[in-house]
């Protein structure tokens, strides 16, 4: 028999996140905590565990009860993430975790429960007894990244494309170069992306939430930033379970012809290797953007990204009508920018 736990304690969660291989990095427990902190939403973690005694996890599923003004409200594993869907040691532990999401949902007034999931779902799509209340729709609109790394960075090297090297290398005669660190280049890391999220059209993320990140204890050396040159191009990646995963990547729209994003790549894949990864995870992109083809270059190949919706009748949600693209964006200054961006991303889950 497998029970439904609400909220287990910080090791216990982190420890399952550790040993399943199918978790990612927006599982650990503090990942979650930083997004319901800086945005001040409400996080509920959902676990299993054999009913033997057994104190150890079977399953995970974190959910952030999602309000947007305007909106049916949601259960949405997690917003402003990729994937941080059910993870469980089997399909029917994890179909007990999907049931037990569903009655939260109807405990806490959601219409709808949205499992971000990478790779094949370890759930029963629908239970005989949620069958006639909930309807499901998957949603691959977004893909994830990722590549397979090699032993060395020399070996890395030479699998590039001669077109990659040759615009690292213009990056390197332009002078660019390199630091890799902490909570000291955040603002670095701020500045670069926030700007360019304004000339992407897009409001900015909260930047205590990437304060919050670098500062938590449990991620520690996990999180690391990439600064390129003054700065003009900066990263943060996470490394979790052999894999060096890069949720924010941005350069300078202007400083781009001298190519700093190649080298910022080129030292994050690096950096992967250097740390015993066997995978590097670009994140997501929509199929055939520019932002895919800018991946692939690097040897990424897609992988199985599905955004599961279940919708209490008759409500419908698609994913798809959310956007983080607003032409009239593009036209703030940078400050007013900054300063408006969080609230307005607050609520905008992609």
């Amino acid at each position: 028999m497998t029970e439904i736990l609400l909220n287990p304690g910080q090791p216990a969660w982190d420890d399952y996140a550790e040993k399943n291989s199918s978790a990612t990095f927006s599982h650990r427990f503090d990942w979650g905590e930083s997004l319901a902190a800086a945005y001040q939403v409400p996080i509920f973690r959902l676990a299993a565990k054999r009913r033997s005694g057994d104190t150890s996890l079977t399953g995970i599923l974190p959910l952030i009860l999602f309000a947007a003004p305007d909106q049916d409200i949601r259960l949405v594993s997690l917003p402003y993430t990729d994937a941080a869907g059910i993870v469980a040691d089997d399909t029917a532990i994890g179909t007990r975790l999907l049931a037990a999401a569903l009655d939260l949902a109807v405990e806490l007034g959601a219409v709808h429960v949205e499992l971000r999931q990478a790779g094949s779902p370890i759930f029963q799509v629908l239970t005989t007894d949620s069958a006639s209340l909930w309807s499901h729709s998957p949603h691959t609109f977004k893909t994830g990244l990722r590549r397979p790394l090699p032993e060395s960075p020399d070996k890395l090297w030479s699998l590039l494309p001669a077109k990659v090297r040759n615009q690292v290398r213009k990056a390197r005669t332009c002078g660019c170069t390199v630091a890799i660190g902490g909570a000291e280049h955040v603002d670095d890391f701020y500045a670069v992306f926030s700007e360019n999220m304004r000339d992407l059209g897009s409001p900015v993320h909260e930047p205590e939430l990437f304060r919050m990140l670098l500062g938590k204890h449990s991620l520690g050396p996990r999180v690391v930033v990439v600064v390129a040159a003054k700065p003009v191009a900066a990263a943060i990646v996470f490394t979790h379970n052999a894999t060096l995963y890069n949720p924010w990547a941005s350069s300078l729209r202007h400083c781009r012809p001298s190519c700093p994003n190649m080298l910022l790549y080129l030292a994050m894949l690096e950096l992967a290797v250097a740390a015993g990864c066997r995978w590097f995870d670009f994140g997501r992109s929509s199929p055939d953007a520019t932002t895919y083809r800018f991946k692939r270059q690097w040897g990424a190949t897609m992988q199985p990204l599905t955004w599961h919706v279940f919708s209490r009748q008759p409500h419908n949600w698609d994913p798809r009508s959310e956007t983080l693209v607003d032409e009239i964006w593009k036209t703030l200054d940078l400050s007013t920018s900054r300063q408006n961006g969080p609230a307005r991303r607050r609520w905008i889950s992609l």
